[in-house]
């Protein structure tokens, strides 16, 4: 599988460097502004401690544009980086300490962890009648099947990778992607290099199939990812999202199993309702549960409503409990952790 997927990802970028470069359009400057205010709380069953926290979610600014070529052929670009808008300006210093002015706990913190500025997609590709190359950092096809059908609250407190692995929900360095639409929906094929030093040999690679379609009224993905762990341990995650608006509602389940050679497996599933209450009103309501095989499941349930203030503006209020771990994968409150906050999204 190794030698295969090495040889046809080294065919693609053969394919994109012998294209003719002709005329390129000017590029397009976006982002997105994601900030929210409110408590959040965790609770291990003996203590419970909170706070008001201001947060951002997953801010981020980009640049993207394509170089049009001969024939029906064109090169497409893509620069995205988040920026924590809320948070500790970058700090170059290699490790930092801080002092709990009540307990007298020392904490460690790594410049990584002040980096305000954080690389997202980064690629460059081929885009024709006969699909997409892309090479760079990228979103596996994984990440990206199905999340239109059931996920109304990304990036905020309650995004559905508290439930859905996140291990899974991979953004890919050292990546090559192939998309193409086929029927109905679209292919999605990657394979990343993971550790592309020859000594490591590749440690870390990752291959990730998707088929994501909809028709009408009815969304359906499937999607399949392998994650080399170690030399011995191979992560495969299989899953199924399918969606259904009937009407001003709109319904979502994601079903997932990921078994790990190392760690415990997962069964995780998620649904979601969206509700279209007028042309700038709406509400969702969402329910996941991670089964580990352990004692308790983490379970996470949310409710939001959302007010549109104009095309590319909106704010919301969000309501979410999480039980054993239910909110800590993604959103880092440990074991019984609840958010009341209300946020605003911004986008240009």
């Amino acid at each position: 599988m190794k030698k295969f997927t090495k040889k046809a990802s080294l065919i693609a970028m053969l394919s994109a460097l012998t294209t003719p470069v002709l005329a390129a359009d000017l590029p397009t400057v976006y982002g997105k502004a994601h900030l929210s205010f409110g408590s959040v709380s965790e609770d291990d069953g003996i203590t419970k401690t909170s706070s008001n926290a201001v947060s951002s979610h997953a801010s981020r600014i980009g640049i993207k544009g394509n170089v049009v070529t001969d024939g029906d052929t064109k090169v497409v670009y893509k620069l995205e980086w988040q920026v924590d808008m809320a948070d500790v300006s970058k700090d170059t210093t290699a490790v930092t300490t801080t002092t709990d002015a009540v307990t007298g706990n020392i904490a460690t913190v790594s410049a990584k962890d002040h980096n305000h500025i954080k690389s997202r997609n980064m690629y460059v590709g081929l885009k024709g009648g006969w699909g997409e190359v892309r090479i760079g950092r990228d979103d596996s096809p994984y990440k990206l099947a199905g999340k239109k059908n059931v996920e109304h609250l990304s990036d905020t407190w309650a995004d559905f990778n508290n439930i859905i692995d996140k291990g899974q929900d991979t953004r890919n360095d050292n990546s090559v992607a192939y998309w193409n639409k086929i029927g109905p929906g679209k292919l999605g094929l990657a394979y990343a290099a993971g550790a592309d030093d020859p000594a490591k040999e590749n440690a870390g690679e990752n291959t990730s199939v998707a088929y994501d379609m909809k028709i009408d009224n009815f969304g359906f993905a499937v999607a399949t990812q392998t994650i080399e762990k170690s030399l011995t341990n191979d992560e495969t995650g299989v899953k199924v999202s399918l969606g259904y608006t009937i009407g001003n509602t709109q319904l979502g389940l994601m079903s997932e199993a990921v078994k790990d050679d190392g760690t415990l497996d997962d069964k995780n599933t998620y649904f979601s309702v969206k509700q279209k209450l007028s042309d700038t009103n709406s509400v969702v309501v969402a329910y996941g549960v991670k089964d580990q095989g352990l004692v308790n499941d983490a379970t996470m349930m949310a409710l939001s409503f959302n007010h549109k203030l104009g095309k590319k503006v909106s704010v919301y209020g969000l309501w979410a409990d999480g039980a054993d771990n239910g909110l800590n994968d993604a959103s880092k409150l440990a074991n019984n952790g609840s958010v009341l906050v209300a946020g605003v999204i911004a986008k240009f």
